[in-house]
């Protein structure tokens, strides 16, 4: 649960009064889009085996859109105060007033008390005596002509080990998982465990939330609106098409507040909702900008920016899929031979070629439903449609967040995606 309250990030008045400055420049024809506040903080506590120190980076910065008559333009600077945002307004608008306003100051951000000796309990739970605790702090306030919105995102923290092989662990703050996984970060791969052959077709089960990792590239980026509206998604054959089994709903929720990629409403100001994209394996939804919405005919609400300084794009949040009401464990007991990945170490997905790869970083041989050698770290990888079309319809009573993939990069911009998802077996996937 991320019970950690927020104060507002900016002056409310101040807000509205930039508000109805960006309604001048609409009617003056100015062609802004929006204007967008941000700050955020960033913690750091290091320990290592024989010291500990923390570092901090505080930053605050704003951007202005504004539209041509072929695309939209980004303006953007260091800074929320008056003089800055008059800065970044005075090509659309006359801002000769605003150098005048007076708003309160913002509080500063800081993190919840107790946090050192929580970070430094999650790192003692790791059994390891060197590591680093991160936590993110992020703000925000969206204007558009004559409204504002403040953006609400949960506190997250990561727990991260200088050990290549160790695993990384993003999650909300206080989530109730912590206490959980953070003795699995330290749990490194069997480098000399077993591997399957290359070009084995093995039945795999994905437990221990690692399904979410397959919605994340199967469903979630293939509907993001730039990779539709750019011809590039093998899912693209329009709504209503029959993709999965009759068993398969996914849904992407901002308002699961227990999930890392979480908002009150997008970076474009559109308020929060779930959006369904697979209902009984059949397509029904997409994730959309304001840009792409328009373009494909779609809804917004998915517009997220990496950082102040960046345009917003189309991305997913937290995608969920539908619990079913069949026992884990008969998912690998039906299995004469085949595979149990509880641990993906990465993920990709190529749109135009529809190809998916997953590096699997632990998991067992299943030899008649027993769970037998560990395997070493390979890759398993497919096609789109294929590996839809061959997921069980049996799927797993046991809906899991996954806590190691936290961060998701595309296009070189990262942000924070949460994921969670029952056991599934897809019944034939390639060994690469």
């Amino acid at each position: 649960m991320n019970d950690f309250k927020q104060e507002p990030a900016f002056d409310h008045r101040w807000l509205e009064a930039l508000a109805q400055w960006c309604k001048k420049g609409q009617e003056a024809n100015a062609g802004l889009v929006d204007l967008y506040l941000e700050r955020r903080l960033e913690l750091r506590l290091h320990i290592r085996r024989n010291a500990q120190w923390i570092e901090e980076c505080r930053t605050e910065g704003a951007a202005v859109r504004t539209r041509t008559d072929l695309r939209h333009e980004i303006v953007a600077a260091t800074g929320t105060s008056p003089k800055t945002i008059a800065h970044l307004l005075s090509g659309p608008l006359d801002t000769r007033e605003l150098h005048l306003q007076r708003p309160l100051p913002p509080p500063d951000l800081d993190a919840p008390r107790g946090w050192r000796n929580t970070a430094e309990a999650l790192v003692e739970a790791t059994s390891l005596s060197d590591a680093t605790v991160f936590l993110f702090e992020r703000r925000a306030a969206i204007i558009r002509p004559g409204q504002w919105q403040e953006i609400h995102t949960p506190l997250l923290i990561r727990l991260q080990t200088p050990i290549p092989s160790s695993s990384s662990l993003l999650a909300t703050w206080n989530h109730a998982g912590l206490t959980e996984w953070a003795p699995l970060v330290s749990a490194s791969p069997q480098h000399k465990g077993w591997q399957p052959d290359s070009g084995e077709q093995l039945p795999v089960v994905f437990t221990a939330g690692t399904s979410g990792v397959l919605m994340h590239e199967l469903v979630g980026h293939l509907l993001e609106g730039d990779v539709i509206s750019n011809g590039g998604s093998p899912l693209d054959a329009g709504e209503a098409s029959i993709v999965g089994p009759p068993t398969l709903f996914v849904t992407d929720d901002p308002t699961r507040f227990d999930l890392p990629g979480a908002f009150s409403s997008d970076d474009e100001g559109v308020t929060a909702e779930a959006i369904p994209l697979l209902e009984g394996g059949i397509v029904c939804g997409a994730l959309c900008d304001r840009f792409t919405a328009n373009k494909l005919g779609r809804t917004p609400g998915r517009g997220r920016r990496a950082a102040w300084n960046r345009a917003p794009v189309p991305r997913m949040s937290n995608l969920v899929a539908a619990p079913g009401r069949t026992n884990p464990e008969a998912l690998e007991n039906d299995q004469k031979r085949g595979l149990v990945v509880t641990r993906l170490s990465g993920a990709s997905v190529d749109p135009r070629s529809g190809r998916v790869i997953l590096r699997v970083e632990q998991g067992w041989e299943l030899r008649h439903g027993r769970r037998r050698r560990a395997l070493a770290p390979f890759d398993l990888g497919g096609d789109v449609l294929g590996i839809l079309r061959l997921i069980d319809p049996n799927l797993g009573n046991d809906p899991t967040p996954d806590w190691r993939l936290g961060w998701c990069l595309k296009a070189g911009l990262t942000l924070p995606t949460g994921s969670e998802a029952p056991t599934m077996l897809v019944r034939s996937l390639e060994v690469v």
